[in-house]
């Protein structure tokens, strides 16, 4: 089980290597779901851990549909990402108007990334139809990974779809499925065992007052 932790600066993200995050995910602003942090802010935290580092790419968070200044601002952050920083990968996602996926956006975003991973996230869960979207995801081998809680507001509400989307994924090797939002020590076995999944992405579930708590991490490396 990889286990991938929301940090939003350097000192968060040496914390939570310490306490035994496989892989980070570097936002800014919580409110919103996750923005792109400032470019340096992404290049500081690379440098200061070991363990993989997935920048958020995402200008804005009125919604998942980007103009022509938003697809400028994407391609613009993922160069230099992929330039300047040791960034592991990007977590970014697109929906068109209609609320299905943006092929042409998404395409664009494989042809500039180059090395770095793809995640695509949370967007999904705002499609007109999820799983139609994962199944269009899974012709694409350079989407590395899907974050989604199974179109529904928190992943164990969305264990059912969560559990079919896993089950789509088996004969595509590179298709995985990070279970995201509302996961917490309290309920993370629950959803692993329902699902089948083999990556969790925890934010809030491991912090206390807004701050990380190392006691909460105890749980997920049992």
């Amino acid at each position: 089980m990889k286990f991938e932790i929301i940090v939003t600066n350097v000192e968060e993200a040496i914390l939570a290597e310490q306490y035994g995050a496989d892989r980070l995910e570097l936002i800014h602003d919580f409110k919103f779901g996750g923005l792109s942090p400032l470019l340096n802010m992404s290049q500081e935290v690379c440098a200061a851990v070991k363990i993989p580092v997935c920048v958020m790419v995402r200008p804005h968070g009125k919604s998942f549909i980007y103009d022509q200044h938003d697809t400028q601002q994407i391609i613009h952050e993922i160069n230099y990402l992929r330039d300047h920083t040791d960034t592991y990968g990007i977590v970014f996602g697109a929906l068109t108007e209609t609320h299905t996926l943006n092929i042409r956006l998404l395409e664009q975003v494989i042809a500039t990334k180059g090395r770095l991973n793809l995640t695509f996230h949370r967007a999904i869960d705002a499609a007109y139809d999820t799983l139609s979207c994962y199944q269009e995801l899974l012709n694409y081998k350079e989407v590395d990974v899907v974050l989604t809680s199974g179109g529904k507001p928190t992943a164990l509400e969305g264990a059912k779809m969560l559990k079919q989307m896993v089950e789509l994924s088996n004969p595509f090797s590179h298709a995985k499925i990070l279970a995201g939002s509302g996961i917490t020590p309290e309920n993370a076995q629950q959803i692993i065992a329902q699902t089948g999944v083999k990556q969790i992405h925890i934010g809030s579930g491991v912090r206390t007052n807004n701050a990380l708590d190392h006691a909460k991490f105890s749980f997920f490396r049992r």
